[in-house]
């Protein structure tokens, strides 16, 4: 018996026994919980940040504020007009001086503070990986508790779609990295922050801008 057959053999002879599959699935916070809150916290505990605004206005403002040495900034929303509108269809490699990505996204998921987008979203495939930073909007109100939740909500936005998307992601928190010495690295392979807008409309109602 040569050393693979012997080393398949021994893994073959200890493996673990059959288990039902668990009555009860954990998941992630419930109806009751307030999922922005959760949302955010884990956002930000991932190196992420967030901002709940009245609108685009508002976003407009506090990106001028954070941004205001950016020479290049390229916006996926048309709400956001001061800033340069990205042209889909553009040559990846004519982004690689963006310092910051403004895209909308789908929803959140309060588990694990992640934003759904698909293609169609991301102007470019390469844009929300390539940018230095990256700020994603979504509406408040579409934040689901867990991925369950977001595996269904995704379902549903498939069956709606007109034109079906050939790429999508889940991006949660900047690029990260420990690899090196066990030293945690920002921006090592993609954005080096992220910033989600969550807009609340009732706020603008509610005379806050």
């Amino acid at each position: 018996m040569s050393s693979r057959d012997k080393i398949l053999a021994t893994v073959q002879n200890n493996q673990p026994g059959p288990r039902d599959l668990p009555h009860h699935i954990p998941s992630g916070p419930t109806a009751s919980v307030d999922l922005d809150s959760a949302f955010i916290s884990v956002l930000e505990s991932i190196g992420g940040s967030a901002f709940i605004v009245s609108g685009y206005a508002r976003i407009a403002t506090i990106l001028h504020e954070q941004f205001s040495d950016a020479h290049r900034i390229v916006s996926g929303c048309p709400q956001l007009p001061t800033f340069e509108a990205g042209r889909p269809g553009e040559d990846p490699h004519a982004l690689e001086n963006v310092d910051l990505a403004i895209l909308p996204a789908h929803f959140g998921v309060a588990e694990n503070g992640a934003c759904w987008i698909t293609e169609a979203q991301m102007i470019e495939r390469a844009l929300p990986f390539i940018s230095q930073h990256l700020a994603l909007v979504i509406r408040r109100k579409d934040i689901v508790a867990d991925m369950h939740e977001a595996y269904a909500r995704i379902a549903s936005l498939e069956s709606a779609a007109e034109t079906p998307y050939g790429f999508a992601t889940f991006i949660a928190g900047p690029s990260k990295t420990a690899d090196i010495e066990q030293s945690l690295v920002l921006g090592a392979h993609g954005p080096a922050s992220l910033t989600v807008f969550l807009i609340d409309e009732q706020l603008s109602d509610a005379g806050f801008f």
